[in-house]
């Protein structure tokens, strides 16, 4: 694979997540402009109606986005269908535990690749993983897929944060919960370490340096 294969695939990554941006507003204003007989079906549809017609559409474009990342993803590693077969479950292995070994944290580059879900990326091209801090409040990464249960990982740190907003949390068990949100990230990291081991034995030393630009590897 050659450096000029590289470069564009991984602009083709880091345009995914604008990509998903611009369907999801576009699907916004068709949906404010599509005309009487559109907003008339809507109009008489019941709550239930709405919610599971919202739920559809949010499907649609989840897979769409998955369908797209996958796409950037084979491209930034120049590799064909048989490859990615061997590349993908190594992937999302090192995804998992990379999110697990920065649960809670945003480096400042990182790819939004998650790995919840049967045998998908999820979760968009984000920069962050991992989950995040939104109005002092955890999210976890995969919080959109309704069958993604909390990591070990972020149990702990909603409950830290429980802990933290309380004012009146005794200060021992901030400190233990502390000790294990600090215990789990050196779980994970340790899990990181041998998932990457995994994954480096089927690329080459390009994939390599792009999966290493991307933040999945070391």
């Amino acid at each position: 694979m050659s450096t000029r294969k590289v470069i564009p695939g991984l602009t083709a990554c880091l345009l995914v997540g604008l990509f998903a941006q611009q369907l999801l507003s576009q699907s916004a204003g068709r949906s404010g402009t599509g005309g009487s007989s559109g907003m008339g079906r809507m109009d008489r549809m019941s709550h239930q109606e709405r919610m599971a017609n919202f739920q559809k559409k949010l499907e649609e474009q989840r897979k769409w986005i998955e369908e797209q990342e996958t796409r950037a993803m084979q491209q930034a590693l120049g590799v064909d269908e048989n490859e990615w077969k061997i590349i993908e479950p190594k992937l999302k292995k090192v995804q998992a535990c990379r999110e697990e070994a920065f649960v809670g944290t945003q480096p400042p580059f990182q790819s939004g690749f998650t790995s919840s879900g049967p045998g998908r990326f999820a979760g968009g091209f984000q920069f962050q993983f991992g989950g995040n801090m939104q109005g002092n409040t955890f999210q976890s990464s995969s919080s959109l897929d309704p069958d993604h249960s909390l990591t070990d990982g972020e149990a702990i740190l909603k409950e830290l944060q429980m802990l933290v907003q309380d004012p009146q949390t005794p200060p021992d068990e901030i400190t233990r919960g502390l000790d294990a949100l600090r215990q789990a990230r050196e779980k994970g990291k340790r899990k990181w370490a041998h998932a990457q081991q995994e994954l480096r034995q089927v690329l080459n030393l390009r994939q390599q340096a792009t999966l290493t630009m991307m933040g999945l590897l070391e």
